[in-house]
């Protein structure tokens, strides 16, 4: 099931200068360590057609003194800088480094894996899942300042809420959650915490890791249509104008809007190995950008805030 890989997702997310860079999951189960993967993080032009050859990894700066980054990428509001998820004493913390994984910084000490960090577009604020040290699934979403500091628990309530993307304006934070039974829906509230609802409240949808247009129109997010197969939907804002956008096979998931609101990237194993797919809004002119013989990690693309690359996650063999 696609959720439980999707914790390696939303790992990481460009930190945004207008719209932004970011994708994790449900069901990790047992300790974080046990699913680490040695990931190289690569940004790709997103105007090549070919796939024949992958761009390098970006060296990145190790420091004794700093946590090892082995996940994921995101938009960080012009600074130059992305938000991951990084390996800390076995387990995942926020942090922050340059794209070349230089000036590193751990932002959270949480009792439990914190991952899936996602950039305001102002890029003063991150939102981020704090899942629970004994029990996965019991997380909640956290948000904090840019720095690390100001760190406070949004839904307080251990339902199963990840997948925290923002709307454009900064005024609302989107997630999913599973508060109403084993079936994950959206939600919306005040980035207080203050104003939770259901964002569609007669939806039987499996509904989880959606994501925002810019143009703060749709709104795109993946679902469960059987066994082992994930598709991603687009509707209004409202709602409205449901449209199943991808139909596989095999488990598509992460997408993520151009800052245009045109375009849509994720990710797909449809190939037999996850790859990184981009598509106009409505499901047509399909591209495959990626091709690898080694999974690609399964984690939802980011864009750069003027549209012209994708950063995503990359395998690398085990040493």
């Amino acid at each position: 099931m696609l959720s439980r890989t999707k914790s390696l997702f939303a790992m990481s997310s460009y930190k945004p200068a207008g719209p932004r860079l970011r994708f994790p999951s449900t069901g990790m189960k047992g300790s974080f360590g046990r699913v680490l993967l040695l990931l190289s993080l690569l940004i790709l032009l997103v105007a090549c057609s070919s796939t024949s050859q992958l761009p390098a990894p970006a060296p990145t700066a190790h420091s004794p003194a700093q946590p090892t980054s082995t996940l994921t990428s995101g938009n960080g509001g012009g600074t130059g800088l992305i938000a991951l998820a990084c390996e800390s004493g076995g387990k995942a913390e926020i942090c922050t480094s340059k794209l070349d994984g230089s000036a590193r910084r751990q932002l959270t000490h949480g009792s439990g894996p914190d991952l899936s960090p996602a950039w305001s577009p102002d890029g003063k604020r991150l939102v981020f899942r704090a899942a629970g040290a004994d029990v996965f699934e019991a997380s909640d979403i956290w948000i904090m300042h840019a720095d690390g500091s100001g760190q406070a628990n949004l839904t307080k309530d251990k339902q199963s809420n990840w997948g925290a993307t923002w709307s454009p304006d900064g005024k609302h934070i989107l997630f999913n959650s599973a508060r109403d039974g084993a079936r994950p829906h959206l939600y919306i509230m005040n980035p207080n915490g203050s104003g939770l609802r259901r964002l569609c409240p007669h939806s039987n949808l499996w509904e989880e890791y959606p994501d925002w247009s810019p143009d703060g129109t749709k709104i795109a997010f993946m679902s469960n249509v059987g066994t082992s197969s994930w598709v991603i939907y687009v509707m209004n804002a409202d709602c409205t104008g449901l449209k199943q956008v991808t139909q596989g096979p095999g488990e598509d998931g992460g997408p993520r809007w151009s800052p245009d609101s045109k375009k849509i990237a994720f990710t797909s194993n449809r190939t037999g190995h996850a790859e990184v797919y981009m598509m106009n809004a409505d499901g047509s002119q399909l591209i495959q950008l990626t091709s690898s013989p080694k999974d690609t990690s399964f984690n939802s693309p980011d864009w750069s805030p003027d549209g012209t690359k994708l950063l995503y996650l990359h395998s690398l063999p085990q040493p």
